[in-house]
């Protein structure tokens, strides 16, 4: 047994995953709506202005404003279907690759990657 051919079917499968084609369908219409474009680049730029005025030391208040635009503007970018859709199957996606790299985990080491019997606090048992 080649375990790189085995990583080469196994990307296969992944490739024609449910999950893959829609966050695929996902992504292609977004990138071709100008409002998730816009949407998403001013997450982004409230994101840098927030670490950026986190760094200068700038005052709370003035760090709290822009934590309460970014929370607003990741609620648009919820609401809006496109965007909303493209944040559903990208994290879809994201699940199915941590699942599939919890199952090889366990096979190497015999231990499952999230035990609850290893952490009180972590959120990512399922």
């Amino acid at each position: 047994m080649d375990i790189l051919e085995k990583a080469k079917e196994l990307g296969k499968m992944i490739a024609a995953s449910d999950e893959m084609t829609e966050f695929n369908k996902a992504e292609a219409a977004m990138e071709i709506d100008e409002k998730s474009k816009v949407l998403m680049n001013d997450y982004k730029l409230l994101q840098i202005e927030v670490v950026k005025a986190t760094r200068e030391g700038r005052d709370k208040s003035i760090i709290e404003s822009i934590k309460d635009r970014l929370v607003a503007k990741q609620d648009e970018i919820n609401k809006y279907k496109i965007t909303g859709d493209y944040l559903v199957a990208k994290a879809n996606m994201d699940n199915l690759i941590k699942k599939v790299n919890d199952v090889m985990i366990f096979a190497i080491t015999g231990e499952e990657s999230c035990n609850p019997n290893k952490c009180n606090s972590c959120s990512g048992c399922k």
